[in-house]
C-alpha cells in the first residue's frame, strides 16, 4: 500500500493497462471462440450462413435515409458452404431485433425453417421513425438470427442508419437466388418546375402539386419534379418492360446495345418521377447467385443513377 501511495500515477497506469488487457483478451477470446464453434459445426455438416449477418456481427453504415419514410432492410440466410455442400436436414431459427425508442421496428417474421431443397431464405426488418429526424441524425438497429435445431448458432448485424436530407434517393433490394432485383426511388421535392413555357408560366417557374394536378396532360408534360436516368449492363440485367416508368420513358437519353446474340437490349433510359412520391422498377438478373443490394451489401450500385431535380 505504501508503494501505491508513493507512486499514484504509475499505479493508475498499471491498473488502466491491466483493465484494457483483460477487456481485449475477453473480446478477442470470444471472437476466436465463435469462429471455432462455427468450424466445429461445419465438420458435422451444419451450415448456417448469411451474406449480411456474421457470428461476430457485421456493421453497416447507411446514409441515404430521408428520415420520414420507413427504411426496409432485407436479410438473407442460407444452409450451404458452397454449391455442393449444404445441410441436409431442416434448420429452424428465430429472429430478433434491438431498436432505439426513436423508431419502430417490424419483422416480416419472427421464426422460420430453412429446408434442404430451398438452401436460402430471407426476412425483412422495417425501420419506421416515431419522431422527427433531421440531417445528421441516426438510428442504430441490430438484428439477430439464432438457429435452434439441429444445432445452435447465432449471427447478427448492426445498421447505423443516418439521415441525409437529399431531394432524391434510391436503393436496391436483392438477395441470392432471387431472379430479379428491385430498385426503389424516392423523390422528396414537393413541387414542379416549368421546363417549357405555357399559359402564364415561364421556364423555371415553380408549380405546386395542387396546380399541377389540375393541368391538362399537355401542360403537365411541360413540367417536372425529378428526371431520372438509369444506365446498366444488359448482359447482367434486363429491365421489366411492363413497368410504368419504363413505358412512360422520355425520348432523351434512351439507348440500346446489340449483344452477342444479335438482339438489341435497352441499356439506358430516362423518366419523370412525380413530386413527393416513391416508385420502383424490377430488373431481371442473369446470375441469380449475385446479391446486388445497395447500399447495405454493396458500396457501389450495379445500376448507375443520375437525376435532374426541380430548383
Amino acid at each position: 500500500m505504501r508503494f501505491i501511495r508513493e507512486h499514484k500515477t504509475a499505479s493508475k497506469i498499471v491498473v488502466v493497462s491491466l483493465f484494457i488487457f483483460l477487456f481485449v483478451s475477453f473480446t478477442f477470446g470470444r471472437y476466436i471462440k465463435n469462429i471455432l464453434n462455427s468450424y466445429i459445426l461445419e465438420t458435422k455438416g451444419f451450415y448456417f450462413n448469411s451474406t449480411i449477418l456474421a457470428v461476430n456481427g457485421k456493421n453497416y453504415s447507411i446514409n441515404n435515409w430521408d428520415g420520414v419514410n420507413s427504411y426496409p432492410l432485407t436479410i438473407d440466410i442460407n444452409n450451404r458452404k458452397n454449391s455442393e455442400r449444404y445441410t441436409k436436414t431442416d434448420i429452424t431459427y428465430e429472429i430478433s431485433y434491438n431498436c432505439p425508442s426513436s423508431v419502430t421496428c417490424t419483422l416480416s417474421k419472427t421464426e422460420g425453417v430453412l429446408h434442404p431443397e430451398d438452401q436460402t431464405d430471407n426476412y425483412s426488418l422495417i425501420v419506421t421513425p416515431k419522431q422527427n429526424f433531421y440531417e445528421g441524425d441516426q438510428a442504430v438497429v441490430t438484428t439477430t438470427v439464432t438457429s435452434t435445431s439441429p444445432y445452435v448458432k447465432t449471427m447478427s448485424a448492426t445498421y447505423t442508419i443516418g439521415v441525409l436530407k437529399s431531394n432524391f434517393s434510391y436503393d436496391i433490394v436483392d438477395s441470392v437466388n432471387s431472379k430479379f432485383l428491385t430498385i426503389n426511388f424516392t423523390n422528396s421535392i414537393s413541387y414542379y418546375q416549368v421546363s417549357e413555357a405555357f399559359s402564364t408560366y415561364n421556364v423555371g417557374d415553380q408549380v405546386s402539386v395542387d396546380v399541377y394536378n389540375n393541368l391538362s396532360q399537355t401542360d403537365k408534360d411541360k413540367c417536372f419534379s425529378s428526371i431520372v436516368t438509369v444506365e446498366y449492363d444488359p448482359s447482367l440485367l434486363l429491365v421489366d418492360m411492363t413497368n410504368n416508368l419504363f413505358l412512360r420513358r422520355l425520348n432523351t437519353n434512351y439507348e440500346e446495345v446489340t449483344l452477342a446474340d444479335g438482339f438489341n437490349y435497352v441499356k439506358k433510359f430516362s423518366f419523370k418521377v412525380n413530386a413527393s412520391s416513391s416508385n420502383s422498377i424490377i430488373f431481371y438478373k442473369d446470375d441469380v447467385s449475385k446479391n446486388y443490394t445497395y447500399p447495405v451489401v454493396n458500396p457501389n450500385s450495379i445500376i448507375r443513377v443520375s437525376v435532374i431535380s426541380a430548383n
